[in-house]
């Protein structure tokens, strides 16, 4: 994810008997000391706790010395069992390993911390650990566990009151939806950090938030907000005194001039970058180096540079397995390949792209985040409620001692007037009655809203599914959508200017592609207008008796031309039955199962259209012999927030949303829709219709 926050150090708060702790001492000093105390010292814990700060004091400073001060005190540690000290020195030893790039090693050792911390319910340094450990993630596939540990340190620091921590989770989870995106959530969250870091006056990470509000002001076109922010960072600097900030912060720089085209300017800055991380050896920022430059040398039109070092990226970030941004290297590659006029390759890196993007499997992110904001929706409504019961459970105390004052004052009214004991007594049972009924409206009340309770949490299940359904819907418009266009923008572009190009050797491969794109994306289009037409119901039911024979007969006359070109056969059964429903809707399930049959199947093969009685439904089976399904794909088949696409045995391109469609329609219709499928065994979708009514 984008401006991450790497690390938060655990709280080293040791006392040494050579009184070394103030602030103000130069590291060299301090570590000259340290080597001191340690050669006098006896007490084995006060050992371990030297050994950690210097590897705290070496971190920026020697890489190998720091991890070799922490190896000291972890084996020191574990001698004595001294389990904070064991915990600690993991956790710094994963940190020198996520300096020098080492991901698998850094997250080896946190997960042990984590184990240490937990069993001595360590809460700070719990958070700082699942902090780190969902940063490590976050650099390879897993983002979905990654951003569970940001939503684990996060509730963690709500319950132990750790701001600090809780600065760095806002921000963490805020890079996600700068992931997906959703620029206005990751601005809020953002925001949220920022404030908590303003009022602990923690000046590094308030100055990595102010970096991190100017990238999402920039990608919402509020450029004169991005600066302002980004200036914001650039001041506090010196305060900071941090290399690694001062790179990040001069990135976001070198991004924001190369968005606002003032390329000279982001040129300086990239010369400034380079020369820092070169002078101290941080590696580290090379993907993002390489990409900026990429971005620079395409805005210049320097096509071939630029392909260079986004090959660079492209490179490194498999080597590192951070694939992160991988999607976005990938697209930006193919403006600089289409600008060379090579467009297969940009239709290459297109597709790269798509399957990057995928890798990091953005389903399970919006699916993450969607429990995430619930969750959080559903906490501020119980602390709404607590509030509540605490103002119920005052004005009770409150009415309570009102009631024994009004009750000393009864007693005594009482032995003045026991003449009138008989009306006491009748008002007593007046006052029953009304208790009695009291009772019996407030048990009415406690069912209402036990009653409210069931259909809020049945709201909250339908409201998850509706925003799967959004989130999926632009998905297909954002990503699916697109690249067919580009496509045959790109070839028709080409063979209008380059008048030679139908003479070559590839102008049938250029045909081929503009008509699979068209194809492509006019199927998308017209699945995308019947989904529509189904989520708004506006599309008419018209039921009618018909045969299924004749459905089969125009479909398989429709797809005849297209399955030749495979060598399909298409079988029909021979039996005609009459069903009794909307013969449009009927048409469309079986074109679209029949469709997709001859997607999925080898050459040679072959398809069958059947149909049998059952009850009194007609069953209806498209059958092949072609690469089949696994289990988990039959699984996720028919829902729409999930994502089942694959290529055809021909390369044919679909999106899953037809199969979604027929399963709108055969509901529509009374039936159900169903499939039996294994692996290379070819694949039968069934679904049922009533028999007509005659």
């Amino acid at each position: 994810m984008k401006n991450l926050n790497k690390h938060i150090l655990l709280p080293l708060l040791f006392v040494f008997i050579v009184g070394i702790s103030s602030a103000s001492e130069n590291q060299t000093t301090q570590i000259d000391s340290l080597k001191t105390a340690v050669k006098t010292e006896t007490n084995a814990e006060k050992i371990v706790d030297i050994y950690i700060d210097l590897s705290d004091l070496y971190d920026y400073i020697n890489p190998d010395s720091s991890l070799a001060y922490g190896q000291k005190a972890l084996e020191l540690s574990q001698k004595i069992n001294y389990k904070y000290g064991e915990g600690t020195a993991l956790f710094l030893i994963s940190y020198v390993y996520d300096q020098t790039g080492d991901w698998i090693p850094a997250i080896a050792n946190l997960e042990q911390a984590i184990t240490i911390f937990t069993e001595t319910k360590d809460s700070v340094s719990l958070i700082a650990c699942y902090l780190n450990l969902g940063v490590l993630y976050s650099y390879g596939k897993d983002q979905v566990q990654a951003l569970n540990y940001m939503i684990k340190a996060k509730n963690i620091c709500e319950e132990a009151g750790n701001t600090y921590g809780l600065s760095e989770a806002y921000g963490n989870i805020a890079s996600y939806y700068e992931y997906l995106k959703e620029f206005r959530s990751a601005q809020l969250y953002y925001q949220k950090a920022l404030d908590v870091d303003i009022e602990t006056q923690n000046i590094r990470n308030q100055c990595l938030n102010y970096t991190s509000l100017g990238y999402s002001n920039l990608k919402l076109n509020q450029q004169e907000q991005a600066l302002t922010h980004l200036n914001d960072a650039l001041e506090l600097l010196p305060q900071i005194n941090d290399e690694q900030r001062e790179i990040e912060v001069l990135l976001s720089f070198i991004n924001y001039y190369l968005e606002t085209a003032d390329l000279s300017t982001a040129k300086n800055y990239i010369e400034r970058v380079n020369k820092l991380k070169n002078q101290n050896n941080l590696t580290k920022y090379e993907v993002e180096i390489n990409y900026l430059q990429g971005k620079y040398y395409l805005k210049k039109k320097d096509f071939k540079t630029a392909i260079n070092y986004y090959n660079q990226a492209i490179s490194k970030s498999k080597e590192l397995e951070k694939f992160d941004y991988l999607s976005d290297y990938y697209t930006e590659a193919g403006e600089a390949y289409a600008g060379l006029g090579q467009y297969e390759k940009a239709y290459q890196m297109n597709s790269d792209a798509k399957a990057a993007f995928q890798l990091l499997k953005p389903d399970e992110i919006i699916e993450a985040l969607g429990n995430f904001e619930a969750d959080e929706a559903s906490k501020a409504e119980r602390n709404k409620i607590m509030l509540e019961q605490q103002l119920a459970s005052a004005k009770m105390e409150s009415d309570q001692f009102k009631f024994r004052v009004k009750s000393a004052f009864a007693i005594v009214a009482l032995l003045v007037i026991l003449v009138a004991l008989s009306f006491f007594l009748i008002l007593r049972k007046k006052h029953t009655d009304e208790l009695k009924a009291n009772y019996n409206t407030i048990n009415r009340q406690k069912l209402l809203l036990e009653d409210n309770l069931v259909k809020l949490a049945e709201d909250e299940q339908n409201l998850k599914k509706l925003n799967a359904t959004k989130d999926k819907f632009f998905s297909i418009i954002a990503h699916d959508l697109k690249n067919p266009f580009n496509v045959l923008i790109g070839i028709s572009d080409l063979l209008r200017n380059e008048k030679e190009a139908k003479n070559t050797e590839d102008f049938d491969v250029l045909i081929d592609g503009m008509y699979q794109a068209a194809t492509s994306g006019y199927e998308l289009l017209e699945n995308l207008l019947e989904w529509s037409r189904t989520q708004t119901g506006t599309i008419k039911f018209e039921p009618q008796s018909f045969f299924i024979h004749k459905v089969f007969e125009i479909n398989k006359d429709l797809n005849l031309e297209v399955a030749k070109t495979k060598g399909i056969t298409i079988e029909i059964s021979e039996k005609k039955t009459m069903v009794y429903a909307d013969f449009d809707m009927v048409n469309f399930i079986v074109r679209n199962l029949l469709n997709n049959a001859i997607k999925f199947t080898n050459r040679n093969g072959k398809i069958e259209l059947l149909a049998k009685k059952d009850d009194e439904m007609l069953i209806v089976t498209v059958k092949d012999d072609g690469i089949g399904m696994t289990q988990e794909m039959i699984k996720n088949l028919f829902k729409i927030e999930k994502s089942v696409q694959r290529d055809g045995t021909a390369h044919e391109k679909g999106t899953g949303l037809g199969l979604i469609l027929c399963q709108e329609f055969v509901k529509i219709n009374g039936g159900n829709i169903w499939v039996e499928s294994e692996k290379g065994q070819g694949s039968s979708f069934h679904f049922s219709l009533p028999l007509s009514l005659s």
